[in-house]
């Protein structure tokens, strides 16, 4: 109770700030406040290419973009340690006619934004396996104030960027949303998928990087974040095992979500890559031949480019209860599910997977991404300003 009554006083204080900031005139600019920012970093590229620099972006401490371009108006570190730089974004989302966001910022509720501002969520997910915002079990145990402020943050969201009309549904229960405010252009960073010049230099970045990928089968382990492992997490999973058993053509790789801290360190395995958190997932998909997954969205993703894809939830029972599904969870994933690192296995060694239904699969849930995402959402940006 004590840190939600930390966290009302931090909130009243930015409201006092933002309603003074809130008397200044409105500005034809477009303010990103990022936590993850691969999406925004595309948007940002497109509107500089048309030549529009009224560009701010707030980065938090969470995110992995530099955004170090010249023709951005301003790049500021919006954390309470760099207090001048987080003033100066609270001003810039006083006085934006546009906001686009990447996540859940509770200091949404803070604010009041004029009526004609609009705000927009550039979610940091193509899909969705798990449940959040009000639809997240955890929801039920917190504090009617925290609630409270949960449907302030998305009462602050004019308008959501979706990949598919699967995702209106979604959005639509967790954010309390209608049906007039989803914008169906794509997601951005998907456009990089059909872009083969930048695809062939971030595969040779990757293989520069990391030469034991040369010449191999390279599988992908990317899972999800568990809420209570942000600091380091834990997997019960036998990886020097696994490739021993599949043999010197495979290597694996594995990346962790960008919500845990600390990566799983080095192996001793020469045939296992720990690669380093800031490290993109999409540039990591352009050498991969297999993802294994769990409940990430990284599968929507890639399965644009056809691939086989595992999916291996040891812990979908714990899972299901804590976080919950939007669907039957075997129903949804394009690919085997395993249960044992034996079966992984068997599996990668058959190499036998229906790549009609990761085809079916993409069709689905990337139905509107089809390498102009960027350029649509900047059509509708550009038109909103006028």
């Amino acid at each position: 109770m004590r840190k939600e009554w930390l966290k009302t006083l931090f909130l009243f204080i930015n409201r006092c700030i933002f309603f003074i900031f809130n008397m200044f005139p409105l500005k034809k600019k477009i303010v990103f406040l990022c936590d993850f920012g691969d999406n925004a970093r595309f948007v940002v590229d497109e509107l500089v290419k048309r030549n529009f620099k009224n560009i701010v972006v707030l980065r938090t401490s969470k995110c992995k973009e530099s955004f170090i371009r010249s023709d951005v108006e301003s790049v500021l570190s919006f954390r309470i340690s760099s207090v001048l730089d987080y003033l100066r974004g609270l001003y810039h989302l006083a006085t934006a006619k546009t906001i686009l966001i990447d996540n859940y910022f509770a200091l949404l509720s803070a604010m009041s934004f004029r009526p004609d501002v609009e705000c927009i969520q550039l979610w940091h997910a193509a899909g969705a396996v798990k449940k959040f915002g009000m639809k997240d079990p955890s929801v039920l145990f917190r504090s009617p104030l925290a609630i409270r402020r949960f449907k302030h943050v998305y009462s602050r969201m004019d308008k959501v960027v979706v990949g598919s009309d699967e995702m209106v549904p979604i959005f639509k229960a967790a954010f309390e949303m209608q049906d007039h405010q989803f914008l169906r252009t794509g997601i951005p960073r998907t456009d990089f998928f059909y872009d083969q010049s930048a695809m062939e230099k971030a595969k040779q970045e990757l293989l520069a990087k990391y030469p034991t990928l040369h010449d191999k089968k390279v599988i992908l382990y990317a899972p999800t974040f568990r809420d209570q492992q942000l600091e380091a997490q834990s997997i019960p999973i036998k990886f020097e095992n696994i490739i021993e058993q599949l043999g010197e053509n495979y290597i694996m790789m594995i990346k962790l979500h960008p919500a845990v801290a600390h990566n799983l360190g080095n192996f001793k395995h020469p045939l296992i890559v720990s690669v380093e958190n800031d490290v993109p997932i999409n540039k990591l998909l352009c050498v991969t031949d297999y993802v294994i997954s769990d409940y990430s969205s990284i599968p929507f993703e890639f399965s644009l480019l056809g691939k086989p894809q595992i999916f291996y939830p040891y812990d979908i029972e714990k899972y299901e209860m804590e976080r919950g599904f939007w669907t039957d969870y075997s129903k949804l994933v394009p690919g085997p599910v395993v249960s044992t690192d034996d079966e992984l296995v068997f599996v990668l060694k058959k190499d036998e997977f229906d790549m009609e239904q990761v085809k079916t699969f993409s069709d689905t849930w990337n139905m509107f991404s089809d390498g102009h995402a960027s350029s649509k959402l900047v059509d509708y940006l550009l038109k909103n300003l006028r």
